[in-house]
């Protein structure tokens, strides 16, 4: 959730944030209790607090790190495969955040060492990685694991083993329920919200319309398909056939054809963003003149619109996030400090792709709940940690929204809110076209679907 009151005790603890005084806290009660594991399972205090159950869990998931001990972080990416920029930019952005904090002196006199494997988008080989993690590489918690697929086969590992999965990039809505798996929080809006955003523009602009879809062969269109087409009827919309792109294919020019002769208002690419140059480009050679929407996995303007210039002008994309290659951004403060702190790093190549700010503002996230876990009775244990994630109150200056709160299974979900952007061929980047805000609303959006 983006915008709430809370009226309860904070964990006070003073975090790094991008060259701003923000600081980040998350509710500490019954959190300690858990540190200590002395907490029923999924338990929520009278206050909202929600702590892990930790009576199950390995005795190092609840042993605070020795004093100086580094801080060991995994992290598997799609570093080959259909994903590798973005899994590649995720890295950079981790690598200059992290890069920062040590300077600083990391957390609580902790150095973080962050272990990147490569899983390929490959759920086979993000199993191999989860091992290694779990076994020789001793992690003390994961972060900003990518596709559904990938974290549905790593989460049974890392649960057993109580290691937090933080901060997952999915479109799934089963990654947000800690009264099930409460060793797994997402960071991102899952495809219910998110195709809520879609639809009520889509609505708005042409009110009884029609709309396509056009899917791909994986998880991120299963997840669409399953909330945007029920929320259409919901809205007045009429559902067209939806066209299927085959999986493993280079083109889409068969499927854009297809979608295109049925004339609708709208049409919405339900696929990974290396299909987004591909769609744009197909619906302009088309002639197509209907209202042309993106999922936000291609919401990074320079990686995956700006290749078909002028192709893209006029599409649609729900942000939550502020991209660093947008010209509006240019002059804020804390894109700023982020191209800077990229540039320090070493990684500054990579500083305008969206996946970079990405991958910067998880370990961010990340280190906010190190630092809060660090404040609690029992210090810097790896249930304090989760406890952190699930009672989260936080800003994050580089989203449209910078207030970031959750609150265990009442509201588990950090980002709930954002603004439509429609791209812009001379400028190179977004015009805000509407907002969107689900805070409070999206348990009862994925709820009904």
């Amino acid at each position: 959730m983006t915008s709430k009151t809370r009226s309860v005790a904070l964990a006070g603890a003073g975090l790094l944030m991008i060259g701003l005084t923000a600081c980040g806290n998350s509710k500490d009660a019954d959190a300690d209790a858990a540190g200590s594991g002395g907490t029923a399972a999924g338990a929520t205090s009278a206050d909202g607090t929600f702590a892990v159950d930790a009576s199950a869990c390995p005795a190092e998931a609840t042993t605070e790190l020795a004093e100086g001990e580094p801080i060991v972080i995994g992290t598997s990416q799609p570093l080959s495969g259909p994903l590798a920029v973005a899994g590649a930019a995720n890295v950079s952005g981790f690598t200059a955040y992290i890069d920062k904090v040590n300077k600083a002196g990391g957390v609580a006199g902790h150095q973080i060492e962050l272990v990147t494997k490569d899983d390929a988008f490959d759920a086979a080989r993000a199993v191999t990685n989860a091992q290694s993690f779990t076994g020789e590489d001793g992690v003390f918690a994961t972060m900003a694991q990518i596709g559904t697929p990938q974290i549905s086969a790593t989460q049974p590992i890392l649960e057993a083993a109580c290691v937090p999965q933080l901060w997952t990039i999915t479109t799934s809505a089963g990654f947000a329920d800690p009264a099930e798996h409460e060793w797994t929080i997402n960071g991102i809006p899952p495809a219910p919200v998110e195709a809520k955003a879609i639809v009520d523009y889509i609505a708005g602009k042409v009110p009884g319309g029609t709309v396509t879809e056009l899917k791909g062969s994986d998880a991120l269109a299963e997840d669409f398909h399953a909330a945007l087409p029920a929320l259409a009827e919901e809205a007045g919309l009429t559902m067209q056939p939806d066209q299927t792109i085959p999986a493993g294919a280079t083109t889409i020019d068969a499927q854009v054809s297809a979608a295109v002769a049925g004339s609708p208002d709208a049409i919405v690419l339900e696929a990974l963003p290396n299909y987004a140059p591909g769609f744009l480009t197909g619906l302009a050679r088309a002639g197509y003149k209907g209202l042309v929407v993106l999922n936000s996995s291609a919401n990074a303007a320079g990686q995956w619109v700006t290749p078909s210039d002028p192709a893209g002008e006029g599409a649609v994309v729900p942000l939550f996030r502020k991209d660093p290659s947008d010209p509006r951004w240019a002059d804020d403060p804390a894109v700023q400090e982020y191209l800077a702190d990229m540039e320090a790093a070493g990684e500054g190549k990579a500083a305008m792709f969206g996946n970079a700010l990405d991958g910067y503002n998880f370990a961010l996230m990340t280190v906010q709940n190190l630092k809060d876990a660090a404040e609690m009775e029992g210090g810097l244990t790896r249930v304090n940690v989760m406890n952190a994630a699930w009672n989260m109150d936080m800003q994050r200056p580089l989203m449209i929204n910078p207030e970031q709160v959750t609150s265990g299974p009442t509201d588990p979900y950090a980002v709930e809110s954002g603004e439509m952007g429609a791209y812009s061929a001379a400028t190179k980047g977004w015009e805000s076209v509407g907002e969107w805000d689900y805070s409070g609303q999206s348990v009862e959006i994925i709820g009904q679907k």
